[in-house]
């Protein structure tokens, strides 16, 4: 055995030796090998042929079967000439979606792999990374329609996420090297859906994408606002008929900033003001959130463990009480009352999110930072719900173009069949008719 040899094999071990008793490195290194599969089987890919015909769907980090996407699927899953298929991480979703009679598969499963590397178009209302295997879908194109308007900087402009270190790495090997990891957060060909000119000029930063593919559409999980359908009867009637506060918080660096509920709200006297004046008030927390709801109180609910649809909770409530999530911009096109208990407000902004806007700015309602304000700022928007009517109408125009505060579901269908599918639609509605009649 050459001396050159041996020398190979010597640096070999002292590597390996080195790996074993250095954790940190080990790590490291684990690490590394994971990202070069991950970027190899992405790039490899684009290699697969794509099935024209074919649209893969998925949604809520892979766990559920609601929201932006889920009106999108079965609105598509009409149209004869397409391949539908729904791609989730929870067994309870394909089981759900099977018994309607859809094709659904885990993300891991051997037809759900192929769907994923076959797809043209994958649509999705997180990142191809939460919803799918991402390195699966490198040859696809990727419509993103997000899950929400809010004020909190994610993904690109956030910068405690790897994607924004990596692009602002003053290292350039490490910046090299990293932008393909970053590349595997995207398709071949990437949009995202915005619902205004004002967050469509930040969208390209946060999601990386090109101004051209940021399409101002809306929201298709809020046409629910504005039509009634057998889908409303899946909440309780003594929440459509009563009336109702909804207290929906968001998460404080995924619960690792929380402070226990029962810490901020004295559900003793919130019940008597309830008690008092007929209302409801409903709980729904967030998955980090801490502490649990007294279950004590008449008029105090906490459904968080309910399986209801955000949306249309948000249509039968009649105050809603927020802090920083972004359900209120959408509960704004139904010009109710806000309020925003903001009693950690300085925290938050130091230590979990930077925001794209003032948050004064775009908060149209009261904002409390004690309890007891905010039980009287409660109390007044009991008595008097037309207050800040003219400010939420200001936010909503932020947030929302007017032509995106109405039902969008046929606008995005029409240009995903014209422009990413290339389906011709008149002839596509002709065939579901004469399908339909027959």
């Amino acid at each position: 055995m050459s001396n050159r040899i041996i020398e190979i094999i010597q640096i070999v071990l002292l590597v390996l030796i080195l790996l074993s008793v250095n954790r940190p490195l080990l790590k490291t290194a684990r690490l590394i090998g994971k990202r070069t599969v991950v970027v190899t089987i992405y790039f490899l890919s684009k290699l697969v042929p794509k099935t024209k015909n074919l649209v893969v769907f998925g949604g809520e980090n892979g766990q559920g079967f609601r929201g932006n996407t889920k009106y999108l699927f079965l609105e598509m899953v009409k149209n004869p000439t397409l391949k539908c298929v729904w791609i989730t991480k929870n067994p309870r979703v394909v089981k759900e979606l099977a018994s309607l009679g859809y094709e659904a598969h885990m993300h891991h499963s051997p037809k759900g792999i192929l769907y994923q590397l076959r797809a043209k178009l994958v649509i999705h209302s997180h990142s191809i990374n939460d919803d799918f295997i991402k390195s699966l879908l490198g040859g696809a194109i990727s419509y993103n329609t997000w899950h929400g308007v809010g004020l909190k900087k994610v993904w690109g402009a956030n910068k405690g996420t790897f994607s924004y270190k990596i692009l602002h790495e003053p290292r350039r090997i490490r910046r090299f090297f990293g932008k393909f990891v970053v590349q595997t957060n995207s398709a071949k060909e990437n949009y995202v859906v915005s619902t205004s000119p004002r967050v469509s000029s930040y969208y390209p930063e946060t999601f990386l994408v090109a101004k051209d593919h940021v399409l101002e559409m809306g929201q298709v999980r809020n046409d629910v606002f504005f039509q009634d359908t057998d889908e409303d009867f899946a909440i309780p009637e003594w929440i459509r008929e009563g009336k109702i506060i909804m207290y929906m918080p968001t998460h404080r660096k995924f619960g690792k900033l929380e402070t226990d509920i029962n810490l901020v709200i004295d559900f003793q006297k919130l019940n008597e003001l309830c008690k008092r004046t007929g209302y409801k008030f409903l709980v729904k927390r967030h998955m980090y959130s801490s502490g649990q709801v007294p279950a004590i109180y008449e008029n105090i609910i906490d459904i968080s463990n309910e399986s209801y649809d955000p949306q249309l909770l948000l249509k039968y409530t009649d105050i809603l009480v927020t802090d920083y999530s972004s359900c209120y911009t959408d509960y704004l096109l139904l010009d109710k009352p806000v309020l925003f208990y903001c009693y950690d407000l300085d925290m938050y902004l130091k230590k979990s999110n930077e925001m794209y806007f003032n948050y004064f700015d775009v908060t149209p309602g009261p904002k409390s930072f004690q309890f007891s304000a905010f039980l009287s700022d409660l109390e007044k928007a009991m008595k008097d719900p037309g207050q800040f009517a003219a400010d939420r109408e200001r936010v909503l125009n932020i947030f929302y173009a007017k032509e995106n505060q109405k039902q969008v579901l046929e606008k995005q269908v029409n240009f995903i069949y014209k422009h990413l599918l290339t389906i011709n639609t008149e002839s596509t509605a002709a065939k579901v008719k004469q399908d339909v009649a027959s």
